[in-house]
């Protein structure tokens, strides 16, 4: 049986751990979220390509190469709207793993202690 000094010393030393993890959780979360700018990158290239596709319409009159260029936009323009799919979903992607990481990095740490001691205090 734990004397009431040893049940507040545990206490405190639960709380300390579960203050740690916590803050690594909220650590990771943070580092997670940092590559968000990746998908903001995929997004501008989309954008850039759909300008070049516009561009590249415009010149789909000329003689000779018209019909090329013509083509080639409608690739630009097919890949562009690939690349803004994919940075949404990659924005999407990123700020799900985060919270998943940011949860669960400290519930593992946490949960399993916290039982195990919730069940020592239990059978005082």
């Amino acid at each position: 049986m734990l004397s009431a000094r040893d049940r507040r010393l545990l206490d405190a030393i639960l709380a300390g751990w579960a203050v740690l993890w916590i803050a690594a959780g909220v650590l990771v979360w943070h580092e997670v979220r940092g590559l968000r700018p990746l998908a903001d990158t995929v997004a501008v290239a989309g954008r850039s390509l759909d300008d070049t596709a516009a561009a590249l319409r415009g010149f789909s009159s000329v003689p000779l190469v018209g019909s090329s260029l013509r083509r080639v936009a409608r690739d630009a323009d097919q890949t562009a709207a690939s690349a803004k799919r994919s940075a949404r979903d990659g924005r999407r992607s990123v700020d799900r793993l985060a919270l998943i990481l940011g949860i669960a990095v400290p519930a593992i740490a946490i949960l399993p202690l916290a039982l195990a001691y919730a069940l020592i205090r239990r059978r005082r």
